[in-house]
């Protein structure tokens, strides 16, 4: 049963605390300005889109607007008058101007924060990393992706392509139509310098970039000269007559990175490398167009979240500038020592994969986790696809495995 503790006035109007009890005797303390400011109820969050109306420091009480002086001894009065109850196992907050809030226990228990009392959620898979030989058994055994049932099958589809960061559509027609149908029902074709949709080239130098080439293209992330890079690249080759090669090759970086911090747990000179590959910013640019010029220097590598797991890289040793960003974290020999290291274990057999695209099949993978190559090739190939965004794919991943009520739940 949810009780009241206490309740702490403090020194200040932004100190000021409630404790509350919950089912089991756990304690967990809010600050009051914390409770006003995530007000649930419908006119301090809009019901329908899930916005915050009440503005704490803008409302009609506080004269934000009259200057620093008088809105700051206004705000300290903010809770003089506040009453708070325990009503049918809610929290009732009486604030001053008759304005009410109540928490229900599974709301308080889920936004707790002193002590949290709840576990992290994971709205999203567990990713699962591989080398070749996991990927055959990804591949061999694992499910097939039909594009007659591409709709009944998506969130399953999705699901592999967060998990693994690739997964294959087959039975596709080989139209530019199929295509885009296919991509924009995992996300949203972002436009680009290259195309405002969905891209179809061959290697006619259209554009002034390798990939209109026939020359072999080494490991890489597109967009590393962007600020944000592509989230999902998708693969369809409609055509490749009167030639041979042009075989795709594609690494995870994530289990790259698993290798390179086991490495460093043994030894010190890997344990620079990771360093310099995880906070040395490096620079990429593309300048094959006369009217535009695109550079961005304020990333390394890897970047890592705090626990750890690889959150993006960004690698391509065609678009890398000659420019080192300054300050220099680190020696530009030990930057290159590191470079070399990383560009070795990427284009090591026992951890990339390497198949020929063909007609029908498309590839879609995480841009952002997944490098990836091509060999060169003679005669005519044709090649469609398109960049897709990261945040719209990850949205509507959370929306396919997570029941709505649990995701606001847990805003």
């Amino acid at each position: 049963m949810l009780s009241i503790e206490s309740i702490d006035h403090a020194d200040s109007v932004f100190n000021s605390t409630i404790t509350v009890q919950c089912l089991g005797g756990c304690k967990t303390t809010f600050h009051l300005i914390y409770l006003m400011d995530n007000c649930v109820a419908p006119e301090s969050l809009h019901p329908q889109t899930k916005q915050r109306i009440t503005d704490v420091f803008n409302g009609p009480l506080m004269e934000s607007r009259s200057g620093f002086a008088n809105a700051n001894k206004c705000v300290q009065q903010l809770f003089s008058e506040s009453q708070f109850e325990i009503h049918e196992n809610e929290l009732v907050c009486r604030w001053r101007a008759g304005q009410a809030s109540q928490f229900s226990e599974e709301w308080l228990v889920s936004h707790s924060y002193l002590p949290k009392l709840y576990s992290d959620h994971h709205f999203l898979p567990k990713w699962s990393t591989w080398d070749s030989e996991k990927f055959k058994h990804v591949v061999n055994e694992g499910p097939i992706y039909n594009y007659p049932q591409l709709p009944a099958i998506l969130p399953d589809l999705m699901k592999d392509i967060y998990t693994y960061g690739f997964g294959f559509i087959e039975k596709v027609p080989a139209t530019l139509e199929a295509t885009k149908e296919v991509s924009e029902l995992i996300s949203i074709v972002r436009p680009t310098h290259y195309d405002l949709g969905v891209w179809d080239f061959t290697s006619d130098l259209a554009k002034n970039d390798t990939a209109y080439t026939t020359l072999g293209i080494d490991m890489h992330t597109d967009g590393n000269y962007w600020n944000e890079p592509p989230g999902l690249q998708l693969f369809h080759l409609l055509e490749h007559s009167s030639g041979s090669g042009g075989e795709t090759r594609i690494v995870d970086v994530a289990k790259v990175v698993e290798i390179i911090s086991d490495l460093s747990n043994e030894d010190e000179s890997w344990k620079t490398t990771l360093q310099v590959l995880t906070k040395q910013p490096i620079a990429f640019h593309q300048a094959g167009e006369k009217e535009s010029c695109f550079t961005q220097s304020q990333f390394p590598i890897l970047t890592m979240s705090r626990s750890g797991q690889l959150q993006q890289c960004r690698w391509n040793n065609s678009d890398r500038s000659p420019q080192f960003p300054q300050p220099l974290l680190f020696s530009v020999g030990a930057i290159y020592e590191a470079l070399f290291r990383f560009n070795t274990l990427i284009n090591d057999p026992t951890n990339y994969v390497q198949f020929q695209l063909s007609p029908g099949k498309i590839l879609v993978f995480d841009n952002w986790r997944v490098l990836h190559a091509r060999n060169s090739f003679t005669g005519y190939r044709r090649l469609c696809g398109s960049y897709l965004t990261r945040d719209d794919f990850l949205a509507r991943l959370r929306g396919f495995t997570t029941d709505r009520e649990v995701l606001l739940n847990a805003l």
